[in-house]
């Protein structure tokens, strides 16, 4: 459920909505979580929470797309390669990595 929320778009407000209804709350909570009744309001929402953890090609506009941080996606596509080889990026505080969403007192950063 994580991974769909995640990775979701503004149609999950309808599952949401539909799983409330069915008594779903403190979902985070072991004990009070019924996969069931998530799966019900998925499919009466007519979503399928597989689409929503699939992989994604870098070119696919993305719901956080529209969301300005001030980091550019081509820096997120570097960090993502990066992580894929298991490169770490250092801290911002220690060196500027360049994202672009801000700048430290003393510190260099990248435009």
């Amino acid at each position: 459920m994580e991974g769909v929320f995640a990775r979701g778009d503004r149609r999950l407000s309808k599952v949401i909505e539909l799983a409330v209804s069915k008594g779903c709350k403190f979902d985070a909570w072991d004990e009070y979580f019924d996969k069931g009744a998530w799966d019900e309001a998925f499919k009466e929402a007519g979503l399928d929470p597989k689409f929503y953890r699939r992989e994604r090609s870098y070119d696919e506009i993305l719901p956080w797309d529209v969301i300005d941080i001030g980091v550019s996606k081509k820096f997120f596509i570097n960090e993502n390669e990066k992580a894929k080889q298991a490169i770490v990026t250092q801290n911002c505080r220690e060196k500027c990595a360049g994202c672009g969403a801000a700048c430290f007192e003393g510190g260099i950063c990248h435009e």
